[in-house]
């Protein structure tokens, strides 16, 4: 779990649930009680929390600390949970659906990707835009496919007898703008650790050895808008990273 992550959980997340069950915030064998159930049962819902809680027995999983969290799938059912228990509608319906944290995570970075795109690309938004629709409405089904349709469930399909698996949209979408920046950044002769320097991105090259930017909070989504954008994508107005 990191840093920012155990300030959310503190801060944000365990205090709503406590007022909605009128708990005490500062119960520290309540908060990783209830974590551990978070983590321990596969897909519960509020009231299955609650007797969990007041009941005897012992989770599979008994947290010593909130340390003992992971920061990707752990941190996912344990901020679902606690939505659910404040009477957040969203998180509640994130219960047992490890996708929706996936889905965040590979959004983010689309978002830095978007970012490093804007070095070599005039009105990359724009860009990524029309790539995102080209790529997943090939029929024309919708007036317009955007980002917010996007999913990071993986897609099957049968061939004759056989089930076939294929990556998510999100994580398809997330390697071909890999391959495009990648192709971009190679033609202006730019190292990967340089192109994030100058994109305001982290870099966890083994010069930087930042740790991947942990999602705990709502998203911002106005790097997914074209509308928001001029051509002019190198000014400090309209290029704030």
């Amino acid at each position: 779990m990191t840093k920012n992550q155990r300030i959310a959980l503190q801060a944000d997340w365990w205090p709503a649930a406590c007022r909605e069950q009128g708990w005490k915030s500062g119960d520290r064998k309540l908060r990783l009680l209830v974590c551990s159930w978070a983590v321990s049962l596969p897909n519960p819902t509020a009231l299955d929390i609650l007797q969990a809680v007041k009941s005897d027995e012992h989770p599979v999983r008994m947290l010593q600390s909130t340390n003992d969290l992971n920061d990707r799938d752990d941190v996912d059912r344990v901020k679902a949970v606690l939505g659910m228990l404040s009477g957040n509608l969203a998180r509640t319906g994130e219960v047992g659906r490890p996708e929706f944290g996936r889905a965040r995570r590979l959004r983010n970075v689309i978002r830095a990707q978007i970012k490093c795109l804007a070095l070599f690309q005039e009105r990359p938004r724009a860009y990524v835009a029309e790539i995102i629709n080209d790529k997943f409405n090939r029929a024309r089904r919708v007036e317009h496919v955007t980002i917010r349709d996007l999913t990071a469930d993986l897609i099957v399909s049968t061939r004759g007898d056989k089930v076939h698996e294929s990556p998510s949209q999100l994580d398809q979408l997330v390697m071909t703008l890999a391959r495009i920046v990648n192709q971009r950044r190679k033609a202006a002769d730019m190292t990967i650790h340089d192109m994030k320097l100058k994109a305001g991105v982290p870099c966890n090259c083994s010069l930087c050895q930042h740790p991947p930017v942990a999602d705990v909070g709502e998203e911002d989504w106005s790097i997914f808008e074209p509308e928001l954008e001029t051509a002019d994508v190198n000014t400090e107005e309209e290029n704030p990273f």
